[in-house]
């Protein structure tokens, strides 16, 4: 009796297995060359389209390829990076009449990732504690495929894709320890300059005098390019 019921789960697992999947978990190996670790699941949601689902830790100095001097402003020194979040959203058309979910594909995709890090700049002889923040919201499509090996393995490419991304950074000065009455005015041109080579940035920036800080917000908008791969399990 026993046999027989095992027999049963094996050939109910097999048929199933034999039929085409409906889920992928997987890990990008392109996302760490940019210092983004992220692992995505797909679920098909119908004969031929998808929900791909993507979280990560973004954190340049991962990155083989990144070095500090590519991301640190002149005049600044790096003192602390700090790793955040990255997440996309992903709906596909798979192109292929096979019901399954692979083959080519195009996919209009939403993005997210923000990221800190923490300067050190020297004005009038005065060290101020730089704190940075940004937050990005991006949008586009892309176009890709994937394949599904021995019914398990998946290798998934997208190509090309371009989109526009909306960044909100934050660059806050602080003196620590605090000098009464200290007049942080003094920081706004100090903050000009650093972008003045930079029109479009420049033009954008907006700074806010406080009575312990200056804080300049900087909104843009930028297009962008995406690419990649990653390696999955499909069930």
């Amino acid at each position: 009796m026993l046999r027989s019921n095992c027999l049963a789960i094996i050939l109910l697992l097999a048929g199933y297995l034999s039929h085409s999947q409906n889920n992928v978990i997987k890990a990008s190996f392109t996302g760490p060359l940019a210092g983004d670790v992220n692992f995505g699941f797909e679920k098909a949601v119908n004969r031929n389209s998808s929900i791909n689902i993507r979280l990560g830790y973004l954190d340049p100095l991962l990155s083989p390829f990144i070095s500090e001097d590519m991301f640190t402003p002149r005049a600044y020194t790096l003192q602390e990076a700090r790793g955040g979040i990255s997440a996309a959203l992903e709906y596909r058309f798979y192109l292929s009449e096979k019901n399954s979910i692979q083959g080519f594909y195009i996919a209009p995709y939403a993005r997210y990732f923000n990221q800190d890090m923490v300067f050190s700049d020297e004005i009038e002889n005065k060290i101020f504690t730089v704190k940075t923040n940004i937050n990005t919201l991006g949008v586009g499509g892309q176009f890709g495929y994937q394949w599904i090996f021995n019914k398990v393995f998946t290798l998934d490419l997208y190509f090309i894709g371009a989109g526009v991304d909306y960044h909100n950074g934050n660059i806050k000065y602080t003196l620590e320890p605090q000098p009464p009455g200290f007049d942080y005015s003094m920081v706004t041109p100090h903050v000009d300059d650093v972008f003045v080579d930079i029109k479009y940035l420049h033009k954008r920036l907006k700074h806010v005098i406080n009575e312990d800080n200056h804080t300049t917000k900087l909104p843009f908008l930028f297009p962008s390019l995406r690419m990649g791969g990653s390696i999955g399990i499909a069930f």
